[in-house]
């Protein structure tokens, strides 16, 4: 496992994530994550696990969109939820050739604690080995969602200065590179 950077010179170590797992998850995995139920106003942004593994089940999802479960070491077991999105099933404002990053969650209580940034790193690991020659990561970010403007930006994202609508307000278009 690599060293990754943070944001202004904090290093995220290997000690740091070295016990922490991603493991890919399916349709059908849904259980794995119920416990990282959301509080309404964040949900509203998250979009529900209905919704969610909704997509994940569909026949087209297969090798384009992939669930991953965050697990974290000792007790606390599943912390991180997210999806990625590629290929045909990208957004329209990912342009071609990119991952988009989708439903990012971290279980309550767990919030605020670095968990994000571990789920981050984990993820930049996973670019490395699986998505070589993938240059960037992106995610759109609704406009009202501050806390999780200012935890992506924390985390290294930066805002593209593109606005996408998507029926709930303008989103914020943000990219992370990964090379």
């Amino acid at each position: 496992m690599r060293v990754s950077l943070r944001p202004m010179g904090e290093e995220t170590t290997t000690k740091d994530i070295a016990e922490w797992r991603l493991e890919p998850i399916s349709g059908a995995d849904r259980e794995l994550v119920e416990q990282i139920s959301l509080p309404p106003e964040q949900e509203e942004f998250a979009g529900t696990l209905d919704e969610v593994f909704g997509r994940l089940n569909e026949p087209d999802a297969v090798g384009l969109e992939q669930g991953f479960a965050v697990i974290a070491p000792d007790d606390r077991g599943v912390v991180g939820f997210f999806v990625l999105r590629e290929g045909l099933r990208r957004p329209p404002w990912a342009p071609p050739g990119t991952v988009s990053l989708h439903n990012f969650r971290v279980r309550p209580g767990m919030q605020g604690q670095g968990v994000g940034r571990r789920c981050i790193a984990l993820l930049e690991d996973w670019f490395a080995r699986e998505r070589p020659i993938q240059p960037q990561l992106m995610l759109a970010v609704n406009e009202r969602n501050t806390a999780a403007i200012a935890a992506y930006r924390k985390i290294g994202f930066v805002d593209t200065g593109r606005r996408h609508d998507e029926g709930a307000g303008d989103q914020f278009v943000f990219v992370k590179p990964m090379a």
